[in-house]
């Protein structure tokens, strides 16, 4: 893509923290691509850590449950970046809440505010998502875990882009901006999301989720919410208690009592 809001990476490294330019490996732009996620694991393993890969466009987007991520060129943000962590570092179930805060403090630096996190890793305003987060990991021979964390964040998209097609309640970055910020270059946004990430996948490596549980809490949407569960055939209710330590949902569920749910699809009563 051409014009003044193109993604550069000469551009995004001129605008990162020099440390954060310091954790980050190779940073890959490119005009289309299936998905960014699926670009990173095709790579070769010592290729991926710290590697970020965005691009303009993705012609097969994916986000949690093997739902797709709408893509259209040119108005978004769709970045990926892998990292290595040792099989020491647990539990390891929590980094997709991890993922979720550093996109939310990012979005905040921004300049977004009243934005909040609907567990385990959807950014919303209001009951409209706003960005998603795909966090796929594999062990590898040498006792590591290898991740690739992927965002897919909209920032431009009127239904004019083909937003329409989104079977769900969705918003952009822009319209929730100051006025004096809605004109913020995608560069800058990619920037401060390389910002956030590498220094807190560092973090998270050496100290797990405690770092991140006060920020988690500030930014929670669901913990004391009545919420719908979608899965296992059916259809429940219950009141979210809160998070595990292993990152799992705590809900008392009605007509089984408090639960602890690994995966399943949560929707606000009053959405």
């Amino acid at each position: 893509m051409t014009g003044e809001d193109a993604l550069s990476a000469n551009a995004i490294r001129g605008l990162l923290w020099p440390e954060s330019s310091a954790a980050l490996g190779d940073l890959t732009v490119l005009d289309e691509v299936d998905s960014t996620n699926a670009f990173l694991t095709r790579l070769p393993a010592p290729r991926r850590h710290g590697h970020a890969v965005l691009a303009e466009s993705q012609t097969q987007g994916r986000g949690r449950r093997q739902r797709s991520w709408h893509s259209p060129p040119g108005g978004n943000i769709y970045l990926s970046l892998g990292w290595r962590f040792a099989g020491t570092v647990k539990p390891l179930s929590t980094l997709p809440l991890v993922a979720a805060v550093c996109l939310a403090r990012a979005l905040e630096r921004a300049g977004l505010r009243g934005h909040g996190i609907k567990w385990p890793n959807d950014i919303l305003v209001g009951s409209s998502k706003l960005a998603g987060i795909l966090v796929e990991t594999q062990s590898s021979g040498a006792g590591s875990i290898e991740a690739v964390i992927g965002i897919g964040l909209n920032v431009r998209m009127p239904e004019s882009s083909g937003g329409a097609a989104i079977d769900r309640p969705w918003t952009y970055l822009a319209a929730h901006l100051p006025r004096a910020r809605r004109g913020i270059s995608r560069n800058r946004l990619a920037g401060l999301l390389l910002d956030e990430l590498p220094a807190g996948l560092e973090r998270f490596a050496l100290e797990g989720f405690e770092p991140f549980r006060e920020d988690w809490r500030r930014f929670d949407l669901l913990t004391g919410r009545r919420v719908r569960l979608e899965g296992n055939g059916g259809l429940q209710s219950g009141t979210v208690l809160g998070i595990e330590d292993n990152g799992g949902l705590s809900i008392d569920i009605e007509g089984y009592g408090p639960q602890v749910l690994h995966a399943a699809e949560v929707s606000i009563y009053d959405e």
